[in-house]
This record gives structure tokens, sequence and C-alpha cells, in this order.
């Protein structure tokens, strides 16, 4: 079970009052006065202090004491808001176990209030590298780790509501708050791990009609494919992931990012299986 999940039983209303006030005075604060926190809520300094206590003892915020005393909300109360979200319009009901991390996303099993099996994202971006990360990628003036999340998580989402309805393999998109994207589960095991496939070719064919989908019907070029967000289910399907860094077709650098999603696939599958690719070809067929 994730770490805010284990939390949430014992969060009150009064506590996301709190963490969602924090939220919005974040737009002019880094670390929140408890004054103007008290004044926003129209509580006490003592009696908000006992509750600042309780979420800092939880780690859901942060406590500064230099200049004055503030607070910040932490990674885990950002986490506890979206959750609270989903929970209270009836589209998460419990978060399990961890079922993958990587550089810029924490993604863990859950069920929704019918017992459907989701999984639940939360966008880790710049992480590892919040300055590398803002000079890569495409997510415009986010100011911060967080503020990249948010848009790394709409921008994903948008991505899958326009491929799933068209049966490009994409997880199937259930909802989008802040920072986390609520999807279809993802069972199988990602192609780099993968050293036998029944029919690799198959399976190669398999991924670039689904890029040439996504390209002609929808206009979309992932721009960050290769081995490591393609999943090889257990019936030797695919399933293309990680959509939050994509294009427009339209985009003056599509078809850079285009070849070299291409080259990415095309690449593994020669390391991995021999395969050649007509790279060339595959461009033509891809574009029309």
């Amino acid at each position: 079970m994730s770490v805010v999940a284990s939390m949430m039983r014992s969060l009150k209303d009064y506590d996301f009052k709190i963490l969602t006030t924090m939220e919005r005075l974040h737009l002019r604060y880094e670390y929140i006065p408890v004054e103007v926190l008290a004044r926003q809520l129209r509580k006490s300094i003592e009696d908000l202090m006992e509750s600042l206590d309780k979420l800092h003892k939880l780690g859901l915020v942060s406590r500064w004491k230099q200049e004055y005393l503030g607070y910040a909300l932490r990674q885990y109360g950002r986490d506890a808001l979206a959750l609270k979200y989903f929970v209270d319009h009836g589209v998460l009901d419990a978060v399990g176990i961890r079922l993958g991390v990587g550089k810029e996303a924490d993604i863990y099993d859950g069920l929704s209030p019918s017992g459907l099996r989701v999984a639940v994202k939360f966008h880790r971006v710049g992480r590892s590298s919040f300055k590398q990360t803002k000079r890569l990628r495409s997510y415009g003036e986010a100011s911060s780790w967080y503020r990249q999340s948010c848009i790394a998580a709409r921008r994903e989402f948008e991505a899958l509501e326009a491929l799933y309805p068209l049966g490009v393999k994409v997880p199937k998109p259930i909802a989008h708050n802040r920072h986390v994207v609520i999807m279809g589960v993802i069972i199988g095991d990602p192609l780099y791990v993968v050293t036998d496939l029944p029919d690799p070719s198959l399976t190669l064919r398999e991924i670039l009609e689904n890029v040439k989908k996504a390209y002609r019907e929808a206009s979309i070029v992932h721009a960050d494919l290769s081995e490591f967000n393609v999943v090889v289910t257990q019936d030797f399907d695919v399933l293309i992931i990680d959509w939050p860094q994509w294009v427009s077709a339209r985009h003056p650098r599509s078809l850079e990012y285009l070849k070299r999603d291409l080259a990415n696939i095309a690449r593994f599958f020669n390391r991995r299986f021999g395969l050649t690719v007509d790279l060339e070809e595959e461009l033509k067929n891809i574009r029309g």
C-alpha cells in the first residue's frame, strides 16, 4: 500500500481543508506564514497548530523556522489531495502495492468502487534532475517539479483520451487530477526485459502499426518511444505507455521525433532479435 493511502484513514475533513488552502496559498508563498494560513481558515493559531503538528508528523507538510514560522505542502500532501478527489468523485476506492517506479513516475495498483482493477500513476517529473527535465521537455515555463508533474499528467491523459477510442493500444484513460492519472491496469513485461517472443517480427509490426494509427488518425507522435515504454502482455500483445511528452504531427520537430521513435524500436529489435527495419520505407508507410 502506498504511504499516502495508508495515511488517508487518519485524515479528517478539516485536515484536507488545510491542505487545500495551503495549495491555493502556494501561488503566493513558498512557505506559508502560519498567521496567513490561520486567517484564511478563520482559526486561531493555537487551534491550527495542533492540526499542523499532526500533518507534519505524517510527512504531509514541511515546517520552516527562520524569519517566520511557515509551512509548505510536501509530495505526500499533494498526493493526498489527488487521492481525495478520486475518492470523492467515485473513481477510486483503494490503493495497493506499487507496480513500478521510474525517474518520473510511481505506479500503484488500485481498485475502483465497483471492484475494477486500475493503475494509479503519480507523475514525479524532475525527481532525479529538475533542471535537466525542464531543459529537455516541452512543458513551457513550469516553475517547479510539481507544476511540471501536473502538466505531464494532463498531457498524458489528453493523449490517452485521443488514442484509446481509436483502437491504439494504450492504457484505458479513466480519470485525471493534479499530477495523478488513473488508467486501465497495465499487466505484462516491459519490452526491454523480454528475451523470447513467439514471433518477434509480428510484435515489431504491431508496434509500428500503432505508431502509424496514432500519427494518421490522431496526429500524435509519441516522441520518446523505445523498448522501455512498450509493454508485452501475457498473450504477447503490445501496450504503448508513457505519453506525457507527445507532440502533434504539426509540431515543427514532429518528423525528427518520429524518426527517433522508429530508430529506437528498430535498434532494439535488431540487437535482440536480429531483425532489420528499412526506416525510410517505414517512415513513408506511416506518413502516407
